[in-house]
């Protein structure tokens, strides 16, 4: 599964809004020259490998400037590589795998990218690495009533799987009748367990990121309604540890979590080597699915 959200070619609103309150704290006595490497176009690689059997993607973009009024681009670029295999051009700025790729847990995979970004005619050599994880399977999925001796909404999903000893990074993705709901950061959810949880257990986990009343929150303030019948299919995903980072970062990024007085947060940090932003990063998945049960809380079709 891609994530499209991930990409890092906006989350820039925050410096925007700290360099707003420099203009306005200084006033109209002397004129301030604001100047930044940041506010220049970067080169972003991001793509991530699953244990899914599927073509996987690696996106080449340039964020656009602070200033300017272009938008962000994708570029091709001389040659990407995964483990030493070229990657196939896909579409502009887009390399894939073949169609049936798939990721094999506890392998180490480089990804090794070749462009002439700065166009001086000579390409740079950009970078990263990712290990896929293991497996952890999902064994059973049930919605919970939240109602005292009821089951009628609001229901909360509860996963059933085992954990291993040592620190372990879960993703968490929600398909409605085959549609993906989390094709957003802030309606993806991620967790960490170690061993000052529920390290090695077997756990009965509810997720608390989808609370299932009879809609959900979607894009643009509207709503995703849901009815008695509808099939809900949970991802459990175990995240390599980096790809975790980064999620956890821009789910803090999209929410705007600034302490109090800090400085301006810059864009999500990756472990792309050269310069680049981005991610390179791996999960292995399992699915289960359960369907919403005929109640008083949720309408039929």
């Amino acid at each position: 599964m891609e994530f499209q959200f991930l990409t890092i070619k906006n989350i820039r609103s925050a410096t925007m809004v700290w360099l707003l309150s420099l203009l306005v704290a200084a006033g109209c006595t002397e004129p301030i020259a604001l100047r930044s490497d940041d506010m220049e176009p970067r080169l972003v690689i991001t793509g991530t490998l699953s244990t899914d059997p599927r073509p996987q993607f690696i996106e080449i973009s340039s964020t656009a400037s602070y200033f300017g009024s272009e938008l962000p681009v994708n570029i091709d670029a001389t040659e990407v590589r995964l483990n030493g295999e070229n990657l196939r051009w896909n579409a502009p700025g887009i390399y894939a795998t073949d169609d049936h790729f798939t990721a094999r847990q506890g392998e180490t995979y480089l990804l090794e990218v070749w462009i002439d970004y700065d166009r001086d005619g000579k390409d740079e050599y950009y970078s990263a690495t990712t290990t896929v994880p293991f497996i952890h399977k999902l064994e059973t999925l049930v919605l919970k009533s939240l109602m005292p001796s009821s089951t009628d909404t609001p229901f909360v999903l509860v996963a059933g799987f085992q954990d291993t000893p040592g620190e372990d990074y879960y993703g968490g993705a929600l398909w409605i009748n085959n549609e993906l709901y989390s094709n957003r950061i802030l309606r993806y959810y991620i967790h960490v367990l170690n061993d000052y949880t529920q390290d090695g257990e077997y756990l009965l986990y509810p997720i608390p990121e989808w609370i299932i009343t009879k809609s959900l929150v979607w894009d643009n303030g509207g709503t995703y309604d849901l009815y008695a019948g509808d099939v809900l299919t949970l991802e459990l995903q175990t995240l390599s540890k980096e790809y975790y980072l980064f999620l956890e970062e821009a789910k803090i990024e999209k929410n705007q979590q600034f302490p109090l007085f800090s400085g301006p947060r810059g864009n999500v940090s990756g472990n792309i080597t050269g310069g680049a932003l981005g991610i390179f990063g791996s999960y292995a998945a399992s699915r289960k699915s359960v369907t919403l049960p005929e109640c008083p809380g949720l309408p039929s079709r």
